[in-house]
């Protein structure tokens, strides 16, 4: 059952694609005025690292919200407290997977400079988020499916958030565009 929902949810969303148009452009950490942070709560470890990033994002200067995917039907009392942190809860997805609700409605509000998915393996859930997004400069794990990222990140199976992290402060930092 749960193929039919996904591909039913696939065709939805590449309906949804084709009257889709969004700006793009290269940023970096100084010309960046906001950024929004997408992650899956499942991944060990994720918070800390997360954590650690928006901190250096909003260092740098940016406005900066963070979402992240709970693959439960409500958010784990201990996640409650995280401040600034916007989740999205399996009672959240319709029945072909699609996100809805206040924090979704707060994800489409916004018109970030960057986003960044740190997510991998790229869930049907978080790919609404992430291809109709307007941010203008996409980043996230590389993968040879078909995707919306300017930006990939290449990492084995024992990288982690924390060095994706890295990587994405390392790669982001070298780009100089030109305004």
């Amino acid at each position: 059952m749960a193929g039919i929902r996904e591909n039913i949810g696939r065709r939805v969303l590449k309906n949804k694609l084709k009257g889709f148009l969004r700006e793009t452009q290269v940023h970096n950490f100084e010309t960046a005025r906001s950024a929004v942070i997408l992650f899956d709560t499942s991944t060990p470890d994720s918070f800390p690292a997360i954590k650690e990033f928006r901190d250096f994002i909003e260092k740098s200067g940016m406005k900066c919200s963070v979402y992240g995917y709970v693959p439960e039907k409500e958010v784990p009392q201990e996640m409650l407290f995280w401040k600034n942190f916007f989740f999205i809860t399996k009672n959240n997805l319709n029945w072909y997977l699609k996100p809805s609700g206040e924090a979704v409605d707060s994800f489409f509000s916004q018109d970030p400079d960057i986003l960044v998915d740190f997510t991998q393996g790229l869930p049907l859930e978080l790919q609404f988020l992430v291809q109709l997004s307007p941010a203008r400069f996409k980043i996230g794990c590389y993968t040879e499916l078909k995707n919306d990222y300017d930006l990939m990140i290449n990492l084995t199976e024992q990288d982690d958030m924390a060095y994706l992290s890295e990587q994405i402060r390392h790669y982001v930092s070298m780009l100089n565009p030109v305004n």
